[in-house]
Parts: C-alpha cells; sequence; structure tokens
C-alpha cells in the first residue's frame, strides 16, 4: 500500500480538493482489476494481443511503447513461444500481458520492477493480482520489486529460474546508459545461445534544458551492441524523429 499513501499524502498537501476524486479513482481501478480475469483474452496471435493490452478498461494496462514496434516485437516472441521470459521495467504490465499471452503455456515468466524507479518505475500493490492473473495454463509469473541492480535479485531471479537459461530478455527498466549497461552485462550471460535480448527506447532523446532523473541513453549501448552483435541484431523504429521509443533486438 506505500504507493497508494504517497499519492494520497501528496495530493493532500498539493491538491487537497482532489483527493476525493483520486480515491474514487481507486475505487474504479479495484472494479477494473476484479472483472479482468473474467474477460474473454486474445492469445498466440500478436496482433490481437498487443490490440488488446492497448485498449482493455480505460488503458489499464496500456504499454508505454510505440503500437508497431511492441507488435514486431510480439510476432517475433509467438515465433519464438520462449518457455522463460524475464522483463526488466513492469511499470503498467502492458508488455507483460503480451509476453505471457504468447509465450509457452507452460512458460516461467519474471517481472522485475524498482519502486521509485528514476524513469517511472513502481506500481500500486493492487495490481499485483492482476499481473499474476495474466498466467495461462501452467504459466508461473513471479513479481521482483527490487533493483535489478541489486545482486540479491538477481539471485532470486537464479532461483526461480532453476537453473534453466532464460529465452527472452525484455530490458526496459533504468533508461541510463549505465543502468541499461548493467542491465545487459548481468542478465545476458543468463541467457541461451540464440536466445533473444530486446531494449526498449534505442532513439535519440531530445536534449532538454532540465533532466533531473537522467536522460534516456539506451542509444548509445545499443550503438554499442550493434558494432559487437553486427549482424545478429535487427531494430523497428516507427520514426527517425520520435524522439522516444524504438526498439532493438539480439539474437544471443
Amino acid at each position: 500500500m506505500r504507493y497508494e499513501l504517497v499519492e494520497v499524502v501528496q495530493t493532500l498537501r498539493r491538491q487537497p480538493r482532489k483527493l476525493p476524486h483520486k480515491l474514487l479513482g481507486y475505487a474504479r481501478r479495484y472494479r477494473q482489476v476484479q472483472r479482468f480475469p473474467r474477460l474473454e483474452r486474445p492469445r498466440d496471435d500478436p496482433e490481437a494481443v498487443v490490440d488488446f493490452a492497448f485498449s482493455v478498461s480505460n488503458g489499464l494496462i496500456k504499454p508505454i511503447q510505440v503500437r508497431n514496434e511492441l507488435l514486431w516485437l510480439a510476432q517475433r516472441v509467438a515465433a519464438e513461444k520462449p518457455r522463460v521470459v524475464v522483463e526488466i521495467g513492469t511499470a503498467r504490465g502492458g508488455t507483460l500481458f503480451v509476453f505471457a499471452a504468447l509465450a509457452d503455456p507452460e512458460a516461467t515468466i519474471i517481472s522485475i520492477d524498482l519502486p521509485g524507479g528514476i524513469h517511472g518505475g513502481g506500481y500500486p500493490s493492487w495490481k499485483q493480482p492482476l499481473y499474476r492473473s495474466f498466467a495461462r495454463e501452467q504459466q508461473q509469473i513471479h513479481l521482483l520489486r527490487g533493483d535489478s541492480h541489486d545482486p540479491a535479485i538477481r539471485e532470486q531471479l537464479e532461483r526461480l529460474v532453476r537453473g534453466n537459461a532464460i529465452d527472452f530478455l525484455f530490458i526496459d527498466g533504468d533508461h541510463t546508459y549505465t543502468g541499461a549497461r548493467a542491465d545487459f552485462d548481468t542478465y545476458a550471460r543468463l541467457v541461451r545461445p540464440n536466445g533473444l535480448i530486446a531494449l526498449h527506447d534505442i532513439c535519440v532523446h531530445p536534449r532538454p534544458e532540465a533532466t533531473p532523473r537522467g536522460l534516456p541513453e539506451v542509444g548509445r549501448l545499443w550503438a554499442e551492441l550493434k558494432a559487437s552483435y553486427a549482424t545478429a541484431t535487427s531494430e523497428l523504429v516507427e520514426d527517425p524523429a520520435q524522439g522516444w521509443a524504438g526498439i532493438g533486438l539480439v539474437k544471443r
């Protein structure tokens, strides 16, 4: 409940008149979560799965990606049917939903998220049952709340995968160069040969006057990976001028 309490306190301090609207918003979202598991959801069809994630329940799990870029990645995930999936950065849960719908029916899926992360990390506790409800058939979804750079989180992940290599790794957490590099160096070595590693936000961002949370610089890392992996990389950027997003893919 820490997330909700912080929001309530901040609302009381800054805009006390909006507190009733904030509380009503929570009530509405709880109702959405309660009915979500009963919705008939698409699976196996990447386009239907992605469109569902973008549109269901007034954006409850709307992915923070460009739609066609995510579809491109979803098609590759569907073709691979990974049995061990790891994503760094849960956010609204949109990509977690997509990956679960398209992974192997018995997949182990682990999503790491840092409350208060510098680029939007952290989700309210009421979303945890929702995220776990994405599991299909015999899938297992594990939600790790912590810093992906923390050795304790890596150790916890290794216990969960039980010695199995990662088939698909999605890096979309700390978007600084140092943070993304650390995620790649820490978890890419756990990916099986010919497994997939995707990075979000590879576009070069415009440089505003003030960037108190650190300028996203995954594009710098992506340039290095393209030089290192050469023909084993591919990418999709919907519009070179969009100034954000873009997905890069490495076949290890």
